[in-house]
């Protein structure tokens, strides 16, 4: 039985960089960064000999967990949302076109465009990707 959402978590290249990002241009607030090892990390990730950097964070009523492997992770990823396993973080802005032009001008990319919504289906909206620094896809969500 499932009694509640504990975090949402993302393996990342740079856990120093992905802190920053996240809490200065994001607004998370950090608890610092530990180091995992024994025998119980690979247990539990099924990562072979497994030794970890973990950062938690926390604002905005989620917490966020990013993880970095001891080899520093893989490059970032080129995967699109349309690959099965890919996921992304979507996050509620006033001010799309400020927020996006700050959120690149610290290292995000464009992966697609805001794009003004006005399906009837739905509430009228402005919504587009991007990528953090660490590859991470976020959504930026706008209503209205």
């Amino acid at each position: 039985m499932i009694i509640g959402f504990n975090h949402t978590s993302f393996t990342v290249p740079d856990l120093e960089k992905a802190v920053r990002f996240w809490t200065d241009e994001l607004g998370f607030e950090g608890q610092g960064i530990v180091e995992r090892r024994g025998a119980w990390v690979a247990k539990v990730t099924g990562v072979p000999d497994a030794r970890i950097r973990v950062a938690h964070l926390h604002g905005h009523g989620h917490h966020m967990e990013f993880i970095e492997y001891a080899e520093g992770g893989r490059d970032n990823p080129a995967d699109l949302p349309d690959k099965p396993g890919v996921g992304h973080v979507c996050l509620d802005v006033e001010d799309m076109d400020d927020t996006f032009r700050r959120l690149i001008a610290a290292g995000a990319t464009v992966l697609g465009e805001m794009t003004s919504i006005r399906d009837p289906a739905m509430a009228a909206c402005t919504a587009g990707y991007l990528r953090d620094p660490n590859g991470i896809i976020i959504e930026l969500f706008e209503r209205g």
